[in-house]
């Protein structure tokens, strides 16, 4: 439930770029296996990401939205292990981190090679004057 105008542009960790992310994206067929991930963004306050809303400016822009979002959220996720070593032993925590971050990482690697598919697509539309 961000706001909006936080993700108008791409910042912080998520300009980053992955070590071998353009290769990475073809190799591992993001597009194939990306379809087979579930879905859950309309259920929890954002908007589907399962197909383009349209191909107007207006709509990718407000998909583009979306998938920072998302992709946000899944970074984000990625660390909730991280409290769980103040209660827990070494071990336990281990285990949280290697499901939070094997059950996230699909999410942020199909999600940011869509972002980026999905910047590309904006910037190919001319500017207003």
């Amino acid at each position: 439930r961000w706001p909006s105008r936080w993700l108008i542009s791409t910042r912080g960790p998520l300009r980053i770029p992955l070590p071998g992310e353009k290769q990475l994206g073809r190799w591992a067929s993001t597009g194939r296996w990306g379809k087979r991930l579930p879905e859950f963004g309309a259920m929890f306050g954002g908007a589907s990401k399962s197909a383009l809303p349209g191909k107007d400016l207006p709509s990718l822009t407000t998909y583009a939205i979306e998938v920072r979002r998302a992709e946000w959220v899944h970074l984000i996720s990625m660390f909730t292990f991280v409290p769980m070593a103040l209660i827990n032993p070494w071990w336990l925590t281990l285990l949280f981190g290697v499901i939070a971050i094997g059950l996230n990482l699909p999410f942020v690697i199909v999600l940011r090679h869509n972002r980026n598919r999905l910047d590309r697509l904006i910037a190919r539309y001319p500017t207003e004057n």
